[in-house]
């Protein structure tokens, strides 16, 4: 039987039960005036509260409940700012949140905050934020702040705003001038080409490396993750290097850091690489037709830990699953033989690395996936706002659950050493099997996925009865 297969009938078997509907409220007039289009979710931590807000292109809806269940606030037409066409970030100062709008060329900015307790609102239509010869790489929501952070195009230098409800706060510069950014035949490199890449491929992904991820996300050539104030941003343009950039948010310090690929040379025509940052680990890889390199480094000194070698004539022995080919033209699961085979087709691909942990194991993926419609959002571009500030990871999920690809997966301990034993299921694989299960949960309306507390949520609307639900699923 294919492993697939198994798989699914496992988490059948023992997965059904660990859900409940946490919460079900009727949106069913609200939604008559204006049918929204996309469904934010926003967790107070102050409060242990969750808002959710319903949008269109014009007004704004939303509830507010404790963590007790119980409905403790609403508030009905906020208007959205004139300009405002792309969501980019909430922030909540005890009872008032605050949206941040861009227009679609995102050059200009604007907010509005609202009371669940009063029912007020106030829109901020500009909040004159001027970018110079720059050019936005990404909006994070960190610690109740929203940044916004740009690069220079003439200059090595990266930017970041920082907006509260007040409008726009600080301002930093950190200069990489110095740093030895070069290609892969030593040359200096500026570094906005270097963030943005190859035009032809998805350059920049926010990685959220606290939940399962696709090869399809963490194939980027750039890659941004953040830890509290710190923000790590890796770059694999080139696949001579492997580059990391840390910006300290709050002390405004900067660190920069390169290695070069295990396995690389210069004779390498084709070759392919990648990285992945899990916890205090730096994982990287490195694939030419006839071998790959995967190797661990410590994050805080860049020490190698680990490597492990996969030749084209040899077996994969640190493999833990058979070598899986999903989304093909004519069969949509397949079982690779050769090591060669595996070889060839990530290569010439999009290569990734991926892990995520499961109890004090770890579970790496190598491989390399096709890109595909994970579904997205009328208005609201998430970003990082989504994936950082408030555990959104529908996203992730999605792409988890549909991605295109050839890989396998290893099983290892905490200090990487191989194990034997098939790969652990995860919490997404617990909410596939919950939708498969359920038809009202396939293709549903203003669907959502975040966390709350050490739970994932899933949020569905049913438009025959008006009620919107948010089921529980415990990890």
């Amino acid at each position: 039987m294919k492993y697939a297969l198994i798989l699914f009938a496992f988490v059948f078997s023992t997965l059904t039960s660990a859900q409940e509907e946490w919460v079900g409220f009727n949106i069913e007039e609200e939604t008559k005036q204006l049918y929204p289009k996309d469904v934010i979710p926003v967790v107070n931590e102050d409060t242990n509260q969750i808002a959710m807000f319903f949008t269109n292109r014009k007004v704004i809806f939303g509830n507010l409940h404790d963590q007790n269940k119980q409905l403790i606030g609403s508030i009905n037409n906020v208007i959205i700012p004139k300009k405002g066409k792309i969501l980019i970030g909430a922030i909540y100062d005890q009872e008032t949140y605050t949206l941040f709008f861009s227009n679609n060329n995102k050059s200009h900015f604007s907010s509005v905050s609202l009371s669940f307790k009063t029912g007020n609102f106030k829109i901020t239509e500009d909040l004159n934020i001027e970018f110079k010869k720059e050019k936005i790489v990404e909006y994070l929501v960190l610690k109740n702040k929203l940044h916004i952070l740009s690069v220079s195009r003439k200059e090595d230098v990266l930017i970041s705003r920082i907006l509260t409800d007040k409008g726009l706060i600080k301002t930093t510069h950190y200069d990489l001038s110095s740093q030895a950014i070069v290609n892969n035949i030593d040359r200096d490199y500026p570094l906005y080409p270097l963030l943005f890449g190859n035009p032809n491929y998805a350059a920049i992904e926010v990685v959220n490396s606290n939940v399962p991820n696709s090869l399809e996300q963490t194939n980027a050539f750039t890659k941004l993750y953040v830890d509290n104030n710190k923000l790590t941003i890796t770059n694999n343009l080139f696949n001579k290097y492997t580059y990391v950039i840390s910006l300290d948010l709050e002390s405004d310090s900067s660190n920069f850091n390169s290695i070069i690929n295990t396995g690389y040379t210069n004779n390498h025509h084709g070759a392919n690489s990648n990285s992945f940052i899990h916890k205090d680990k730096l994982l990287t890889i490195y694939s030419t037709l006839d071998h790959l390199s995967f190797s661990a480094y410590n994050l805080d000194d860049f020490g190698l830990i680990k490597t492990f070698n996969i030749n084209d004539k040899e077996e994969i022995t640190f493999k833990n699953t058979p070598i899986i080919q999903e989304g093909g033209a004519f069969d949509d699961y397949r079982e690779l033989e050769k090591t060669s085979k595996f070889l060839r087709k990530i290569t010439q691909s999009k290569i990734g690395i991926t892990a995520y942990s499961k109890n004090e194991d770890l579970i790496i993926t190598l491989g390399a996936s096709v890109e595909i419609d994970r579904g997205g959002f009328a208005m609201v571009n998430f970003g990082a706002f989504g994936v950082i500030a408030y555990g959104l990871i529908l996203d992730s999920f999605n792409s988890y659950t549909r991605t295109k690809s050839t890989r396998i997966s290893c099983l290892f301990d905490k200090d990487l050493n191989h194990k034997t034993g098939d790969i652990p299921l995860n919490e997404f694989d617990q909410i596939k099997n919950f939708q498969d299960a359920n038809r009202t949960y396939n293709n549903a309306h203003l669907q959502t996925l975040f966390k709350y507390q050490s739970s994932y949520f899933l949020g569905n609307y049913n438009k025959r009865t008006g009620e919107y639900t948010l089921t529980k699923f415990d990890n």
